[in-house]
């Protein structure tokens, strides 16, 4: 077993009415805009390196209000700050090294649509990660996981202490699902990574 995960979280745009859509409205796509995540180690349950990262999308390039406010991401952070996406999904890469690698929900899926939108590889050989949330709603449940909760609130609901941005900030969901791990192994939940391994170097 790996002694570190890297737990990570990512931003896309959407509008108001989006996700009871699932992205299916005119001109609609979930193209990346942030990636955060975190270094964490299994055994001493302590944070590590962070990383976080600004991604210009190409269909829809000016970000809708409702993503402004939801995010605290302006276009004009996008424009001084992003890169496109084959660059930053390198960076990614390179952060994650032989770590495995973990989010809450669909993270991966998005980050495979947008490989497509990239004309890149987009297998799931290619990119795919270890779904942590469906194991926070098996074993959270009595200390307060019931229903929809998304990647930021977590820490919150369990009351687990962690560094806070914003939610729906990509490195704060990252922490927030780092603390929210670190609190239910530590309540001696079983965790679900017992027989991870590190993955090979792409």
């Amino acid at each position: 077993m790996t002694d570190t995960i890297v737990f990570y979280d990512t931003e896309f745009t959407t509008w108001e009415g989006a996700m009871e859509r699932d992205w299916k409205g005119p001109g609609e796509y979930r193209e990346l805009v942030q990636i955060g995540a975190v270094r964490f180690n299994l055994k001493t349950l302590e944070e590590g390196e962070e990383f976080l990262i600004l991604i210009k999308p190409r269909k829809n390039p000016v970000l809708s209000d409702f993503f402004v406010q939801l995010t605290g991401i302006t276009n004009e952070q996008v424009a001084k700050d992003g890169l496109d996406f084959p660059a930053a999904y390198k960076k990614f890469r390179e952060f994650l090294g032989k770590d495995p690698h973990a989010c809450y929900g669909w993270d991966a899926r998005v980050i495979r649509e947008n490989l497509v939108f990239n004309n890149m590889p987009a297998s799931e050989k290619e990119f795919d990660s270890f779904n942590i949330g469906p194991w926070f709603h098996d074993v959270g449940g009595p200390f307060g996981i019931k229903g929809r909760i998304n990647s930021g609130k977590l820490a919150s609901v369990l009351g687990a202490p962690m560094k806070s941005i914003q939610e729906h900030n990509a490195l704060h969901d990252s922490r927030s699902i780092a603390a929210s791990y670190r609190f239910l192994i530590q309540k001696g939940c079983k965790s679900p990574f017992g027989s991870l391994k590190a993955r090979q170097a792409s």
